[in-house]
């Protein structure tokens, strides 16, 4: 039986994003760059992600960011 996603606590969806914008937001294509603003926006207001959404933004964290 395959484990059930639970998403990440708020603080850390927050961080990645707010790391990608301050670290790496000259390292973005024009898709990623319009997905991690909308991102923020979700952030912002405090509206959760969805599975495929979180997963990549710690994708773009990982890849972009030291």
């Amino acid at each position: 039986m395959s484990k059930i996603w639970t998403p990440q606590p708020h603080d850390v969806v927050e961080y990645w994003c707010s790391t990608i914008l301050d670290e790496a937001s000259d390292l973005l294509n024009n898709w990623e760059t319009l997905f991690i603003e909308e991102m923020a926006i979700k952030i912002a207001n405090k509206w959760n992600l969805t599975e495929a959404q979180e997963k990549k933004l710690e994708s773009i964290y990982a890849e972009k960011t030291k």
